[in-house]
């Protein structure tokens, strides 16, 4: 199933298709969540926060805390939505 989705990301990542790239994400996100059990609330917290202005967000690296990644639009998101957050040590934004 995930490989499936790396497969389908990668294609979407050559024919320029955001969309689909982003419900990607938030689908390997609850997967991890739902079947792997490799998140944690606060990880769900933030992917759920990113949701509301992300074409999509999930948490990366080995999961159970610590990393998520998110894809915007700069042009529709209102970008406030990424300092949303408790004790952490950042956030970095790349421009692509």
């Amino acid at each position: 199933m995930e490989a499936d989705r790396v497969r389908l990301f990668h294609e979407a990542c050559k024919s320029g298709n955001v969309e689909e790239m982003g419900k990607l994400m938030t689908e390997s996100h609850n997967s991890c969540k739902e079947l792997f059990e490799c998140s944690c609330n606060k990880l769900d917290e933030v992917e759920n926060c990113l949701r509301n202005g992300a074409l999509g967000a999930r948490l990366t690296g080995a999961g159970w805390g610590g990393c998520a990644v998110a894809l915007f639009d700069i042009k529709q998101s209102d970008l406030e939505v990424l300092f949303w957050s408790g004790p952490a040590s950042g956030i970095q934004l790349m421009k692509c």
